[in-house]
């Protein structure tokens, strides 16, 4: 099993019609999350927030790495959004959109999430595997379309992303200066007028 499957529940990522215990153990564990941090977020912790055995909550995870990762993705998905088009506008509503989520609950939970993965290789692994790569490969797919449609120049699909996403997690992880908006909005005006073709 590949460390992007160990990173989902058993039998998929969660969708409308998830059994409820499996919905009750992810919701448990971003509350955790949240609320009292990564280190109080264990199985037995998850297990009792949301009314069930650790036996059932090790039925859909391997262990506590992949029921993080997988609480996490569960929230974050829909807040993290790749634009479906390389255009000023809609790359610059997607980092500011972005932005605004790292300076809240989502930006907790990745400091949290990269900081533990420094000392814990399962967590690591689950969070670059199950929601780093995983996001990319969206990303690569938009930014090849791009390139193939002349909209942007020819470059390194991966040196795209680093260029346009990394200042926000330097913000984040670092905290030399805050994450504004105003900030955000100069980042991609200075990106753009390098990779735009027009």
């Amino acid at each position: 099993m590949s460390a992007v499957d160990e990173a989902r529940p058993k039998r998929g990522a969660p969708k409308r019609g998830t059994p409820r215990s499996e919905r009750a153990i992810l919701d448990a564990a971003y509350e955790l999350l949240t609320q009292e941090g990564l280190e109080a977020t264990t199985v037995e912790a998850i297990a009792a927030r949301a009314g069930v055995s650790k036996v059932t909550i090790y039925k859909w995870w391997p262990n506590r790495a992949a029921v993080i990762t997988s609480a996490f993705l569960s929230r974050s998905e829909d807040t993290l959004p790749y634009p479906e088009r390389m255009t000023r506008d809609e790359i610059g509503a997607a980092l500011l959109r972005m932005a605004d989520s790292f300076r809240g609950t989502t930006g907790a939970v990745i400091r949290a999430l990269i900081a533990e993965a420094q000392v814990d290789p399962g967590v690591a692994q689950a969070f670059r595997d199950g929601y780093l790569n995983a996001r990319r490969e969206h990303g690569r797919q938009i930014i090849r379309t791009a390139i193939a449609a002349g909209v942007i120049r020819q470059a390194d699909p991966d040196v795209i992303l680093d260029l346009l996403y990394a200042p926000l997690y330097f913000r984040l992880m670092v905290g030399h200066q805050p994450l504004t908006d105003e900030a955000v909005r100069a980042h991609v005006e200075l990106a753009l007028d390098g990779l735009l073709t027009e």
